[in-house]
């Protein structure tokens, strides 16, 4: 049978009145399974229509126990795809599978074009009805199939609309959408769009920014509300695939057109894609009745089995006005899904691309955005922010939120960097601009004194290392020989790297200056502390047994002076293998902030570790120093030098107990003030002992003995005896 036969025929086909009152009278679930009941009676085994997914559950279902064949024209919903439970039942209308892919399908094309930012999250919203939780379910599970797509929030509502025209009340579920983000929005809703994109527009979920789509419940219908239709232009609907341009579709429009609408609702007017599978319902049932016509079975007094209907039907290839029919083995429609948009000034729906598994995502035309234009929106909307300029100086503002890219403070020559970042106290510019400009607390200005400070007494410590070359091993001057020049010079050197260890502190912290701060100040410390020790020991040596000549050489107490080196190196070299200092980003307070931590195998706490080792050991020699000084009290101040290397390993000790718990608990606190009291410790504590140490001799050989070589100090001597037995003279020649 043609198309043009069903539209000229006056011919009643064989029930053909139960069959559309059955499209339209369903009604109710209980009102669908009587009306069954009652076309079983009536020995009807093949009705046609329904649209909703609510009563099809039931006829479908009701079907397998009459033997009842049932083909509907739209009903999209997945949970239908099931032959054990619906085994008769079959529908023009491919399951909504394809819908969710071609929504998900369309954001995936559109994220590769303009970015994934803002294309990677959507929120949905559904009717709490079989049509839109099935979707929404099936929609979700489309989803997880691929990670690229995150669904931000799922909200449902009750819609009464078409039962008591009651206007749902969605104000909780689009403030969440509100607070999820998201700027893509899938209502798979049974009905309400109209009221649902109005209240959305009050939230500011509409716009040149956002993105919306419906299912097929929506763009298969007409919008009538002016404000709605306005609001929803771009809007993207999904449906089955109708192709354009064929001869089936052509005829229909145009007999559609010059209809007399008094007759036809509607008529005339522009034609709702639903109107096509109506027709091609009948269109369809015609064909089959005429091909069981001509199998005879029509003819026949038995009756037609539902199971019979089903599996002819299911066998055919009909060209109808939505395409190419045919079904599948459970009786879907095998058709690929369409994305289309919705253009107000038409007020119809204008397909853009359509999608199956087997040809994938194919464009049609461009889509006309919410914007009036075929400019793809801009998802990525971001709040503006201020952010520090490192290689500017100064605070900026980015309007748009994504001008620019904020940098992390790990990079070595980083520019733009969060607001919060400045005056923190934590230098994260390389340049030092975002602790010294417009901060109370200024790096650089403080940089520059201390360095100049420790300039200077590297400075004084050259000089002094010339005079301890010049006066005592060349000249051989009494006051220097006296005090060893072989040690005063390693306790100059040590020194000098002691003061250079501050710079390791300067500016922004690295991994390789972090790195070097426990080499340059701990084996500095531990080399400065074991000279003053090795004079220490050989004035006790001497002076412990005052009747016996002995000779300690340099060379031995060297051997000594090495020997207290040797093990803060091992736990050095084990430190930078195990624990190797570095820095990095860490948490402080709140805040990510690149400083010097600890890395290597272990991690945090392996440095603090080794750190407590090391210093524990330091505190080891420095006991060493303090009993030779108390062994050494009543040495006479002819040659105590003991005393004055006493007071030295006393301020160390001291200064040592004090400093260090206090940067300790300062600097996740205040890095600024520990800083600064960490300098002033390291330039102290090796300035006193300069002083200690250099001051008696320089003073003596330029201001007392006025420049000449003294070879018998001035002193009080208290014994005869060690005059006798221990003039300057022995205790050189012990040297």
């Amino acid at each position: 049978m043609a198309l043009d036969d069903i539209n000229n025929s006056t011919e009643i086909l064989p029930n053909t009145e139960l069959m559309v009152e059955s499209y339209y009278h369903f009604g109710s679930a209980a009102g669908a399974i009587k009306r069954m009941l009652q076309y079983s009676e009536e020995g009807v085994y093949f009705v046609i229509g329904n649209y909703f997914v609510d009563n099809i559950k039931y006829t479908g279902s009701v079907g397998k126990v009459f033997d009842i064949a049932q083909l509907s024209a739209s009903v999209s919903s997945p949970i239908l795809s099931n032959d054990r439970e619906y085994p008769y039942f079959s529908r023009l209308a491919p399951p909504a599978t394809g819908q969710s892919k071609v929504i998900r399908e369309t954001i995936l094309n559109f994220a590769s074009i303009q970015g994934p930012r803002g294309w990677d999250r959507c929120a949905i919203i559904s009717t709490t009805d079989p049509y839109g939780v099935g979707l929404s379910e099936d929609f979700i599970e489309v989803m997880n199939e691929q990670d690229e797509i995150e669904i931000a929030t799922y909200q449902q509502f009750i819609y009464l609309g078409e039962i008591d025209g009651t206007k749902a009340d969605v104000q909780v579920e689009l403030r969440e959408i509100q607070d999820s983000k998201a700027r893509i929005i899938v209502a798979l809703i049974v009905g309400g769009y109209e009221d649902l994109i109005i209240d959305a527009n009050e939230f500011g979920l509409v716009g040149d920014s956002f993105v919306w789509f419906v299912g097929d419940s929506i763009s298969g219908n007409f919008l009538y509300n002016e404000e709605a239709i306005a609001l929803s232009r771009g809007l993207l609907g999904t449906f089955q695939y109708i192709p354009e341009g064929h001869k089936e579709r052509q005829y229909f429009d145009d007999l559609w057109l010059r209809s007399d609408p008094t007759i036809y609702y509607g008529a005339g007017e522009t034609v709702s894609p639903y109107y096509y599978l109506t027709y091609d319902m009948v269109l369809t049932s015609a064909i089959l009745i005429e091909e069981l016509d001509k199998q005879g079975l029509l003819d026949s007094e038995e009756v037609i089995p539902g199971r019979v209907w089903t599996n002819e039907l299911r066998k055919l290839s009909v060209n109808g006005t939505s395409g190419l029919i045919e079904f599948n083995s459970i009786g879907d429609r095998v058709q690929p899904a369409s994305g289309s948009f919705y253009d107000p000034d038409t007020r119809t729906w204008k397909e853009y691309a359509f999608y199956d598994d087997v040809q994938g995502y194919n464009k049609i035309r461009d889509v006309i955005w919410h914007s009036g234009t075929n400019e793809i929106p801009d998802l990525d909307i971001r709040e503006a922010f201020h952010y520090w300029s490192c290689h500017d100086g100064k605070k900026m503002f980015d309007p748009t939120g994504k001008s620019i890219s904020l940098h992390t403070p790990d990079g070595s020559d980083i520019d733009d960097i969060d607001e919060d970042y400045h005056c923190d106290q934590f230098i994260d510019c390389k340049n030092l601009s975002d602790e010294s400009n417009d901060c109370a607390s200024n790096y650089t200005v403080l940089f520059i004194v201390f360095g100049c400070i420790t300039g200077f007494m590297i400075l004084v410590c050259i000089l002094l290392i010339g005079l301890v070359i010049v006066y005592g091993l060349i000249l051989k001057y009494r006051r220097l020989r006296v005090a060893s020049p072989t040690f005063l010079l390693i306790l100059l050197v040590s020194t000098i790297i002691g003061y250079s260890s501050v710079y390791a502190w300067f500016g922004k912290p690295h991994p390789v200056a972090c790195g070097f701060q426990p080499w340059i100040l701990g084996l500095s410390t531990i080399s400065m502390i074991a000279a003053l020790c090795a004079k220490n020991f050989r004035i006790w040596r001497i002076f412990r047994y005052q009747n016996v000549k002995q000779r300690i050489s340099d060379l031995d107490l060297l051997v000594l002076w090495f020997a207290m080196i040797l093990p803060s190196l091992v736990i050095l070299v084990v430190w930078t293998i195990v624990s190797t200092p570095t820095a990095t980003m860490e948490d402080s307070g709140g805040e990510e902030h690149y400083v010097c931590t600890t890395g290597g195998f272990t991690g945090k706490p392996g440095g603090l570790i080794f750190f407590f080792i090391l210093v524990g050991y330091i505190a080891i020699v420095l006991m060493f120093g303090v009993i030779l000084s108390i062994l050494t009290r009543k040495v006479p101040t002819m040659f105590n030098e003991s005393k004055l290397l006493a007071i030295s390993i006393y301020n160390l000790v001291f200064f040592g107990c004090v400093i260090i718990p206090v940067v300790m608990v300062i600097t996740p606190i205040n890095p600024y003030a520990a800083w600064i009291l960490r300098t002033i410790a390291i330039l102290y504590g090796f300035t006193a002992t300069l002083i200690l140490q250099f001051a008696p001799p320089v003073i003596g050989i330029f201001l007392i003995d006025k420049g000449k070589n003294v070879r018998v100090f001035k002193s009080h001597i208290n014994s005869a005896r060690f005059k006798e037995s221990s003039s300057p003279d022995s205790i050189l020649s012990m040297s």
